[in-house]
């Protein structure tokens, strides 16, 4: 295939976004759409390429060596400069974890017993497709094409795998899709309506920054690779800040942590404007020239002043006023965000307010200044999305887009029109992952609802499921990994046979479309040409980056060119060109207070954070891991000692932690790693592996953020007592 030029457009690839086999009789087990041409080169070999597929900033590069079949090394490939041979830890024994684990499910299955028993038997794919068919047939005819979701996510952020023939399916039936709204929801478009791209400082780049403000993120622990270049600026001079509401392992190694109260980053991003103007510290040539709004800007942080904002954020006034000094005159400063800021009410305009702070200064000046937050624009600009994104050519109508963050909505919804009535799970357990769990679960109770899970396990959303499907792993199946966190770019080879009966989602789908009479070409092609297709691009970024080299190599660096400074002179994404502090739409940042009812206030008094400070989860893969799950040790909550005084509670304490929406049973951890008024408990555990049968996700709320409709969950009141 000739290459093409990549048209795609930034808003068409957020939205896409924000929204090898080892021997030659796998062509007699194998469906012969997961099968490349003959004479592939890496059929001799027992070596092949891979990347990490969670949803995590890293991608790191994998080798793994087989034999007989079998894998006999798993391994980080130490050629890959950024993820240097280091996969962290709850990857390094993948192989027995997930693809050879016992419990890995490896046929089919149909429920017998009643939603969420767990009662299956097993199935042959065949009579499973035909059925599912059968009804989702049926589930048009009467209710329309839009009364079936589509409800895939980030269970692998692998591109084949995760959307590519799903979205060539569901568009051609012109079903409901899901907005991918609970992580960057709010974040990215509120970068967007600043910058004009969530691109900036590149993460090497780092080593040039000698003020590094890490701003809601625990990047010692859920950035890894990242740090060691955070460590190696203040190895030459840096300091290091921390903004997080709770003394994370990355706190703990800072200069200074600045623990403000949750949900409250817009008032302090906005009280370092006012310091920052009202000391003559701005750059006013870099403002003149590259932003717009500045006006406007300048009278609306004058209510922001240091006193009010240490009421509104618990903190001293004199420690506002030297965080904004001291990052002015850093030399370079950058600030560091990825998701944290954003999981609260004032999310957006949290991230807005942070994202003007680089141009205020004229941090973009220098190597090493201004923003870094995410990079996926770099495969959208890159890659071939045309050729992945091959479903838009059909023609479609407008889809029905609905929120993930309030799927337990949607499901007990009557009024929806059309109600939904099929939904596929795919890439994604909401039981565990989604705010307001319990009303997740009466959803999916519904007999009238025809759910389909594609999984590895019985998870807790599985057992909700009318047809479980047994999917492969990255180990088992072609597949293309891009980054939202580096500038790398991987394949990933099969390097075994699927176990049992297990088929990639892709293939799934194939069959699914068959089945449905769906002869479109876009649904022939197989996985190994998806990956192929992606590196028909003229684009400079993958100037002498092919298959072929990709084949060989198993990752590569984006032909960026260096130094990369995006907006020294401007050159914004946004329609003006600028930085642009006042957005059309909402306006200059502001603090809001969060729409708590009295009653709620009144009886639940202690503010809720969830957060990823487990280190054998992600999300909620890997919750299901015997020795990881020991690792962790029970759950707990980690309670402030006036809280527990108040209330009688002692280290170790089984405590009851609960609201309207549900209750969690904990082990107190007494600490000053949160402040008085705020608890922590940890996000991911399976609720039917815990005691009481509950976890975090039952209690957060489906509250959305102010901007892009995310997931506001760390705005949630609960209360604690003792068993």
């Amino acid at each position: 295939m000739d290459k093409k030029k990549n048209k795609i457009t930034r808003r068409k690839f957020v939205n896409l976004g924000a929204k090898s086999y080892a021997s030659l009789h796998l062509a007699s087990v194998l469906p012969s759409s997961m099968l490349g041409s003959a004479g592939n080169s890496f059929i001799e070999t027992s070596t092949f390429h891979g990347v990490c597929y969670h949803d995590c900033p890293d991608s790191c590069s994998w080798k793994v060596e087989v034999q007989d079949d079998k894998v006999i090394s798993f391994v980080g490939d130490k050629a890959n400069p950024f993820t240097a041979g280091k996969l962290c830890g709850k990857m390094e024994t993948f192989p027995d974890d997930i693809t050879y684990h016992p419990d890995r499910l490896l046929t089919p299955m149909k429920r017998v017993g009643k939603k969420g028993e767990g009662k299956f038997e097993a199935i042959s794919w065949e009579q499973a497709i035909k059925e599912v068919g059968d009804q989702l047939k049926e589930t048009i005819a009467q209710h329309g094409s839009e009364s079936v979701l589509s409800h895939g996510y980030m269970g692998t952020q692998s591109q084949v795998q995760k959307y590519v023939m799903s979205s060539r399916f569901f568009s051609r039936m012109e079903a409901s899709d899901i907005a991918h709204t609970i992580c960057g929801g709010a974040v990215i478009p509120a970068n967007f309506q600043v910058n004009g791209t969530a691109m900036g400082v590149l993460p090497e780049d780092m080593v040039h920054s000698r003020y590094i403000i890490l701003w809601g993120t625990n990047t010692k622990n859920s950035n890894v690779h990242q740090w060691p270049y955070a460590l190696k600026a203040r190895e030459a001079g840096a300091k290091i800040i921390v903004i997080d509401p709770f003394v994370s392992a990355t706190a703990k190694e800072a200069d200074w942590h600045i623990q403000l109260l949750p949900g409250t980053d817009v008032a302090l991003a906005l009280g370092m404007m006012n310091v920052i103007i009202n000391e003559g510290l701005v750059d006013q040539d870099y403002i003149d020239n590259y932003t717009s709004g500045y006006k406007d800007l300048k009278e609306h942080i004058k209510s922001y002043d240091p006193k009010r904002v240490s009421n509104i954020c618990g903190l001293p006034g004199e420690d506002i006023i030297q965080l904004a000094k001291e990052y002015a005159s850093g030399d370079p400063s950058l600030i560091r965000i990825l998701v944290g800021i954003e999981h609260n009410y004032n999310g957006g305009d949290g991230t807005r307010a942070v994202a003007i702070l680089p141009s205020l200064t004229g941090a973009w000046r220098k190597l090493g200044g201004g923003l870094m937050h995410l990079t996926f624009e770099m495969g959208g600009r890159a890659l071939n999305w045309e050729r992945l994104s091959y479903h838009n050519q059909m023609p479609t109508q407008t889809k029905r887009t609905l929120n993930m963050v309030q799927i337990g909505q949607l499901l007990n919804n009557p009024d929806l029109n059309p109600v939904i009535k099929s939904i596929f799970i795919f890439n994604s357990n909401p039981m565990v992952t989604t705010p307001n769990a319990n009303l997740t679960k009466k959803g999916l109770e519904r007999e009238d609802l025809l759910t389909v899970v594609l999984e590895h396990f019985m998870t807790e959303t599985a057992k909700y499921a009318d047809y479980v499907f047994p999917a492969t792993t990255q180990l088992e199946h072609w597949d293309i990994g891009d980054s939202w966190g580096q500038v790398y770019i991987n394949i990933n080879q099969p390097a075994i046979t699927p176990l049992g009966e297990a088929k990639p989602n892709s293939e799934f789908f194939r069959l699914m479309a068959k089945e449905m009479g769906y002869t479109d070409d876009c649904f022939i092609e197989t996985d190994k040409e998806l990956v192929k297709s992606a590196f028909d691009s003229d684009h400079p970024y993958l100037e002498g980056i092919d298959f072929d080299y990709m084949q060989k190599n198993g990752w590569a660096r984006y032909k960026i060119p260096e130094p990369f400074l995006p907006h020294a002179e401007g050159n914004f994404g946004t329609a003006s060109g600028k930085c642009e502090f006042v957005s059309k739409n909402n306006g200059l940042p502001s603090y809001k207070e969060v729409p708590y009812s009295e009653k709620e206030k009144a009886n639940y008094t202690l503010q809720l954070l969830t957060i990823k400070n487990t280190k054998g989860f992600h999300n909620s893969s890997h919750a299901n891991v015997k020795h990881l799950r020991q690792n962790e040790g029970k759950p707990w909550l980690d309670i402030h000692p006036e809280d527990a005084s108040s209330r009688g509670i002692r280290n170790g304490d089984e405590l009851v932690v609960f609201n309207q929406r549900g209750k969690v049973i904990l082990e107190a951890k007494i600490s000053d790693r949160i402040r008085p008024g705020v608890v922590c408990m940890p996000h991911g555990f399976w609720p039917s592996l815990i005691k009481g049968g509950q976890a975090s996700n039952n209690l957060t709320n489906d509250l959305l953020t102010d901007i892009g409709g995310g997931a506001a969950l760390q705005d949630c009141r609960v209360q604690v007592a003792k068993t």
